[in-house]
């Protein structure tokens, strides 16, 4: 008599399916906020749905695949296209099951022994003349560690050479993971903050970029960000002093 083959089958989880459902939310908002601003793009709007929508893939990438996961933003002032992905373009890359049982996994760096970070998917890029700004998006005024800048690292993207990069990592659990957390140190809320720019140089330049108009104390008019909180969630800032308060 044959065997019935109907245990040897497997299935999806609960969990599998949740964490499938989410991202195919992530991707249809993105396509919305695309279709919403065709062509250039350029409002900061768009460009703080799209990093909001992102944070949400890497969280979800990082449950669904029980592993680290971030969101990579390329940091390539050498880069001067037209079309340069300096501090926009944006991926979302997990950590191998595999690297962090049988590696060593440094968290001051994107690059771990033994592994690499692998991109879940083709890139983003932000709206044209929006920027990711490094300078600003620093850990809230009232945290412990307060004024500490995204993690910085290096990371391959592709059959390309290693890139210069800043990260927003979360753990398997989705919490975000702020630069320099650990066991003694908990994780801290981040800012996150996008300005209206061009590339170049000057006296009023910041990372590579020059902002389009400043105020009176000389910071980007019209700057817009995102708080991510330590659970993962994340808050839009609704006022100027919110984005540069200390």
């Amino acid at each position: 008599m044959k065997r019935s083959s109907r245990n040897s089958l497997t299935a999806f989880t609960l969990v599998e399916l949740l964490v499938v459902i989410t991202i195919i939310g992530i991707m249809m908002s993105l396509a919305t906020t695309v279709l919403r601003d065709p062509g250039t793009g350029r409002t900061l709007d768009s460009g703080i749905d799209l990093i909001t929508n992102m944070i949400q893939e890497a969280r979800a990438t990082a449950q669904g695949n029980d592993t680290y996961a971030r969101l990579v933003i390329v940091d390539d002032p050498k880069d001067k296209t037209q079309n340069s992905r300096h501090l926009r373009y944006m991926v979302v890359q997990r950590l191998r099951r595999d690297t962090r049982e049988n590696g060593t996994y440094d968290a001051s760096t994107v690059e771990v022994s033994n592994g690499t970070w692998v991109s879940t998917s083709s890139g983003n890029l932000l709206p044209a003349g929006i920027y990711f700004s490094p300078t600003y998006s620093r850990t809230l005024g009232w945290a412990e560690n307060a004024g500490a800048k995204a993690a910085a690292g290096t990371t391959r993207l592709g059959a390309k050479a290693k890139s210069r990069v800043y990260y927003f990592e979360f753990d398997e659990k989705g919490r975000f993971v702020s630069p320099g957390a650990g066991p003694s140190s908990p994780s801290q809320p981040q800012r996150v903050v996008l300005i209206r720019a061009r590339r170049g140089a000057g006296r009023h330049s910041i990372d590579g970029l020059v902002p389009l108009q400043l105020d009176s104390k000389r910071r980007p008019v019209g700057a817009k960000g995102i708080v991510i909180w330590p659970s993962g969630y994340t808050t839009p800032m609704r006022t100027q002093e919110q984005v540069f308060q200390n």
